[in-house]
């Protein structure tokens, strides 16, 4: 029996299709992360999951039941949303306490886990002594998740969870999530940021305009590109539409990205950066840095969804 299993969901809101069709599953023991900007349809499929939105169409089973009307499934499920819904007059150690208390965790052992959740995260005192509405963005993001898995729940699904967190809190995010799915939970994260679906999950699933677009591990995702590199050149200053159509042509399928003065253009082989160094020598260009990388999952989002996930423009003009 799967954890999660997704058959042809769609949502709508009128003519707006929310989600288009995602016929998924997640087993015990794995993170899966659904990687996609906003409005890409991540958020309402959590919700469907959870059983707070109901789908206009297909099936949703949580633990192989539907999570819309039976308690005991939604006790399953711990959530934590990318909006925390936590009292503010209440101190982060109370809300997890009460977020237990409406799932019928008993009190001690509740209490018990929650000093275990704050410890895994690296949470201090404030957690336990300050009032939810003095907190940080980061502190808040903590809470909202020790809240959502206070009841020991066999479910765990996640909203950007790293969102307001510095990076050494980011990282303990990811070990964190690793320990829940040595736990044996099965871990439902979504974000837009390609750094975390790299670090945290065993699959992806890319979203886009509501749909499901591709899905594997982060390394069958890269190997199924027509290139292995990414070519990054940053000029000092605008070059010539001539440099960016050469650049462009010199990309696999063309495809090229542009952040600023920065251009992303992807080959099959770390040795035609000469071939790319020489076109811009030979246009009399100054570049400050020209560098090849290997593809990460942001250049998996481009190649395979045309839109970029970083906040680049696709093509040559800016």
């Amino acid at each position: 029996m799967r954890a999660i299993e997704l058959r042809r969901v769609v949502k709508r809101y009128g003519r707006v299709v929310a989600v288009g069709g995602v016929t998924h599953s997640v087993d015990r023991g794995e993170v899966h992360v659904l990687l996609g900007p906003n409005g890409s349809g991540k958020t309402t499929l959590l919700k469907i999951v959870c059983g707070i939105v109901r789908p206009s169409e297909g099936e949703v089973l949580v633990l192989g039941r539907s999570p819309f009307d039976d308690p005991d499934v939604k006790a399953s499920i711990g959530y934590s949303p990318q909006e925390p819904l936590l009292y503010g007059d209440l101190t982060g150690f109370e809300n997890a306490i009460l977020y237990a208390t409406l799932n019928d965790a008993p009190r001690a052992e509740a209490v018990e886990r929650i000093r275990e959740l704050a410890k895994s995260l690296g949470i201090g005192e404030w957690f336990f002594k300050r009032h939810l509405k003095t907190y940080s963005g980061g502190m808040m993001r903590k809470a909202s998740i020790v809240a959502a898995l206070a009841h020991d729940p066999e479910v765990v699904v996640l909203d950007e969870p790293t969102s307001g967190l510095d990076p050494d809190s980011r990282r303990a995010l990811w070990s964190f999530v690793a320990e829940l799915k040595e736990g044996g939970k099965a871990v439902l994260v979504a974000t837009h940021l390609f750094e975390d679906a790299e670090a945290m999950s065993d699959r992806v699933v890319i979203m886009s305009a509501g749909r499901k677009v591709a899905e594997g591990s982060p390394e069958q995702l890269k190997r199924s590109l027509p290139c292995s590199y990414a070519v990054e050149m940053e000029f000092v200053s605008e070059p010539p539409k001539s440099v960016v159509d050469a650049i462009a042509s010199a990309s696999v399928e063309g495809r090229m990205l542009r952040y600023g003065l920065t251009f992303r253009i992807y080959v099959d082989d770390p040795s035609e950066l000469s071939t790319v160094q020489r076109l811009v020598e030979g246009a009399g260009v100054r570049a400050l840095r020209l560098e090849a990388k290997s593809i990460g999952l942001d250049d998996v989002y481009f190649m395979v969804t045309g839109r970029a996930l970083g906040g680049g423009e696709v093509g040559a003009e800016a």
